[in-house]
Order: C-alpha cells, then sequence, then structure tokens
C-alpha cells in the first residue's frame, strides 16, 4: 500500500489570499521566475473538489490520502487581506464532503488553531459528526506547541484515540516559522507519552537535523517527509544523504511519506515524489546509498496504515 499522509483543498479562499501572496513570493525567489509567471499557474494548484488529487494519485500508484484543512484564520494578514480565508468549519465541512465521494480512498484530520475559545469543542464535533480521524496543529499561525494553551487539544485527542500531527520547519510569510521548531515538541512527548505525535515536514532543510534527535529519544514521535521534493529534485544526493540518515536515526518504522498536495505540484509531480522513494535514482546508490524493501514498504504506507488502523 502507498498512503500519502499530508495533503490538502486548496483553492484562492483557502488557506486565502495572504497565503498565497506569500507563496508567489518565494516561488519567485526559489525558481528565478517572475511572480507574474506563478501566479499564472496557480489555476494548476488549485483543486477543491479532489478530483485532480485522485487523477494524480491514480497515476502514481497511490492507494490512500489524507486530507485536512488549515486553520489560519486567527493570523492578522489572515483577517486583513481581501479573499480572507473561508470559515474553518466550513473548511471541514468541505474536506469531509470530498472525503465522503472517495470512502475507499481517503481519510480526514481536523485542523484546528487552539487559541479558538471552542477549539475542543470543534475537535468533538470534526470527529463525531465528520469522521474525522486524527488532529492538525499549526503554530505557525503565532502559538509555541508547547504552550499550554494547545494542552486540552492534546488531552482531547488523546482521549478521542487520536494522532496529533504538528507542523515543523518554515513557513512562507505572513506565518511564523519560529514556533515551528521541533525541540518543541520534546516537551509535547514528554507531557503525553501516550498520544502519538507526528512531526509534519521532519523540520524540513532547516531543522531536520533537530527533528531527528527529537524522534530518536521519543518513541511516540512519527516523522512525515513531505515537503522535502525540492532537495530530491534539484540537490538528489543532498535528499538521499539525509534521508538514509533520518532513516538511520529514527528506523524506518516511524517514518512516513506525504506530499503536501497540491502545494508542490509544480516542482514535482505525486507520482516522480513517489519513484524518488520507491526506485531511488542511480546518484545513490554511486554513493553506497540504499534502502531495503521493508524500509520502503513502511515508509510508503505500511506506517501510516497502522498508525491509523487502516
Amino acid at each position: 500500500m502507498i498512503f500519502d499522509i499530508h495533503a490538502h483543498l486548496m483553492g484562492p479562499e483557502l488557506p486565502g489570499r495572504a497565503f498565497w501572496d506569500g507563496f508567489t513570493r518565494l516561488a519567485a525567489v526559489q525558481t528565478g521566475r517572475t511572480e507574474e509567471r506563478i501566479r499564472r499557474r496557480l489555476h494548476d494548484i488549485y483543486d477543491l473538489t479532489g478530483e485532480k488529487l485522485i487523477q494524480d494519485m491514480d497515476e502514481a500508484g497511490v492507494d490512500k490520502v489524507m486530507i485536512m484543512p488549515i486553520d489560519w484564520g486567527l493570523v492578522r494578514a489572515f483577517q486583513e487581506s481581501p479573499g480572507a480565508t473561508m470559515d474553518i468549519w466550513e473548511q471541514h465541512v468541505l474536506h469531509a464532503e470530498v472525503a465522503g465521494k472517495y470512502p475507499d480512498r481517503m481519510v480526514t484530520f481536523a485542523c484546528i488553531d487552539p487559541r479558538r475559545p471552542n477549539a475542543v469543542e470543534l475537535l468533538q464535533r470534526a470527529v463525531s459528526e465528520l469522521g474525522m480521524v486524527g488532529l492538525k496543529i499549526h503554530p505557525a499561525a503565532g502559538f509555541f506547541p508547547n504552550d499550554p494553551v494547545v494542552y486540552p487539544m492534546y488531552k482531547k485527542a488523546l482521549d478521542l484515540g487520536l494522532p496529533v500531527m504538528v507542523h515543523t520547519g518554515p513557513e512562507p510569510k505572513p506565518l511564523y516559522s519560529r514556533h515551528c521548531q521541533p525541540v518543541y515538541l520534546d516537551d509535547v512527548a514528554a507531557d503525553f507519552p501516550d498520544l502519538t505525535i507526528i512531526m509534519a515536514h521532519a523540520g524540513l532543510s532547516a531543522w531536520w537535523q533537530e527533528a531527528a534527535g527529537i524522534a530518536s529519544v521519543c518513541a511516540n514521535v512519527y516523522l512525515d517527509i513531505s515537503g522535502w521534493q525540492a532537495p530530491a529534485r534539484l540537490r538528489p544526493l543532498e535528499f538521499y544523504t539525509n534521508l538514509r540518515s533520518l532513516v538511520s536515526t529514527v528506523g524506518a518504522g516511524r517514518i512516513l511519506w506525504g506530499s503536501d498536495y497540491p502545494a508542490l505540484r509544480l516542482l514535482m509531480s505525486e507520482s516522480a515524489w513517489a519513484k524518488a522513494i520507491t526506485d531511488p535514482p542511480q546518484v545513490a546508490a554511486d554513493h553506497g546509498i540504499s534502502f531495503t524493501e521493508e524500509e520502503i514498504a513502511a515508509i510508503m504506507g505500511g506506517n501510516a496504515a497502522r498508525l491509523l488502523g487502516l
């Protein structure tokens, strides 16, 4: 089984204008293309129906995917920018409805800012009314994951038997990257040793070693490698060297493959990203880097299926 553990539905109003402005500026800097050219290609990313996602999954041989909304609604820039983000409950309903059209292919996580006064209630409703099977916490909205304000959400997730995914790694502006260092999850893992924690993006290129170090001493912490497409495509030797180090440090049994679909769709297709793990290029072998069939099977879907009981 191939299981993409990290994906979203996205459109002009979801996550919102502020995100797409920051995304466009960053993509232009990283690729050397003009912002105008990037904006013209955004329609290739937008997918609020799940139809593009299913097509790309079929092409890539992906069996299942986890989709989730993103709660940046309390970030001032999102509140003030034209084309403000969709209401957070509407986002949850949308993801649940799309997943309901593909019950054998999609599952959903909730994503709720813990600073919302009704955050715990929303999580309960997302599970009981919409069938969501996990929780996403996104500290880039302006809080630390070990802040006491988040702890009621962890407690509720534990009571409901949900894994909790927490974003780690830098984010485009106007989001706040310093809140997303993996080290802050060490406190959470210690205070909630029975809670399954997924470090989304495994810290990215900025903090992947920190993420690996924390996970190596926290048996309840998993790492998802969504967002690692840029080095996989542009700096493959660095990518495979770091991935091998990640596997050797943490163990293949706690690493999850994901895509962060569709944000990186223009950089690397779902098919190419899956193949990057299932069939590494010769450059990896030339430098003595390899992965066993068992490691690949675990990373590509075995771990996610076990974690979610699927």
